[in-house]
């Protein structure tokens, strides 16, 4: 029986021969070709069965003329891009992934991590595709049925938020946590600083969503994502890519059909985009400051925090309870709302009674 290769489109920008593509060829079905032109309508005849585009840069030269045309043609948005390149230059990267590709490998990558990602990838964007045509078929038969149209897109948030936890970048409930953090320091503001204007409904739409608060960090490589303790903090050139899983995670959003329409897309957006905001704008990717920052961003922002501190990473060890809220109250790990401060004061011994207590779930 015939091992199934899934199908990929390689292009590269040189004539000359690209040492690891037959590394490539064992594992996957390649159609190569070094011609823009070519490349869009090979893309577009094998559209359907096709898997992913890798796009070599070996010159650096033609990069961007076949980015734009894939991008103007929407090609990206059902078939993950890829750019292996030894251009490590946080502007070239940042100007790529502007165009549209999901992912930017390192030509120092390992070629087994390197499989490993594009598997997931695909698996990613087939478990997407699969989803936005489930989900465009119900779509004509049940617009007046408002009840299942919001189950349907949970069923799809849950499957990104899945999508996530299978790439194993934090414990498996790691997303459990944050949602019932979140929704305990929104219950709390909710009551005791009305200007807020917290509802119960809007308490449930901030604790639904906030599990995809790191949804974009499947877009950042391994060696950034999970670098170890022993190998040293992130580089300033590494930080600035980790730093784009907020702006990836909006593009996954954004690509939901119809869900611009729906009550949790405004949370969701905002959640992915800004939980990395801090209060006196020194946080990223836009600098917002004070009360620009969406109150559900800055709640889920302290989550983050909260549980981070907690729980062990591969770059840090856990700390205590009283550790953490006092690393938290001095300001080593940025500023917070005061209000929030608060919450967290009257909140964080129950909190870790009712979740960090129990070792199944840390």
């Amino acid at each position: 029986m015939a091992i199934y290769k899934p199908k990929i489109l390689f292009f590269y920008s040189t004539d000359i021969k690209i040492p690891y593509l037959e590394k490539y060829e064992i594992f996957y079905d390649i159609i190569k070709t070094n011609n823009t032109d070519e490349a869009v309508l090979l893309s577009f005849k094998e559209l359907s069965s096709l898997s992913a585009i890798i796009i070599d840069d070996s010159d650096n030269e033609n990069i961007f003329e076949v980015l734009n045309k894939f991008h103007s043609m929407d090609i990206f948005r059902t078939v993950p891009g890829i750019i292996i390149s030894g251009n490590k230059d946080s502007e070239y990267i940042s100007k790529a992934f502007d165009f549209g590709i999901f992912d930017y490998f390192s030509k120092s990558l390992d070629f087994n991590i390197a499989k490993q990602k594009i598997y997931k990838i695909i698996e990613l964007f087939k478990n997407k595709n699969q989803l936005e045509q489930i989900f465009n078929q119900q779509m004509l038969t049940i617009r007046t049925q408002e009840d299942e149209l919001k189950e349907n897109q949970w069923n799809i948030i849950e499957t990104l938020g899945q999508a996530l936890e299978s790439r194993d970048i934090e414990s498996g409930n790691h997303c459990y946590r944050m949602k019932e953090i979140a929704e305990t320091f929104a219950k709390y503001l909710s009551l005791k600083y009305p200007k807020y204007m917290i509802t119960d409904v809007t308490v449930k739409n901030i604790a639904k969503v906030t599990p995809l608060h790191d949804i974009g960090k499947i877009a950042i490589p391994d060696r950034i994502l999970l670098k170890p303790e022993s190998a040293g903090r992130l580089t300033n050139d590494e930080f600035e890519i980790m730093k784009t899983h907020t702006i990836a995670g909006c593009r996954l959003i954004d690509s939901i059909p119809n869900f611009k329409e729906s009550s949790l897309y405004r949370f969701s957006y905002n959640i992915c985009r800004h939980h990395h905001e801090r209060w006196d704008g020194n946080g990223y990717p836009d600098r917002l400051k004070g009360p620009d920052i969406p109150i559900e961003a800055q709640i889920v922002a302290l989550a983050d925090v909260f549980d981070a501190l907690l729980c062990k990473r591969v770059y840090k060890p856990s700390f205590t309870l009283e550790t953490t809220k006092n690393m938290i109250l001095n300001g080593e790990c940025g500023a917070f709302n005061p209000d929030l401060i608060e919450c967290l004061k009257n909140c964080a011994d129950d909190i870790y009674k009712r979740i960090y207590e129990n070792k199944s779930l840390v």
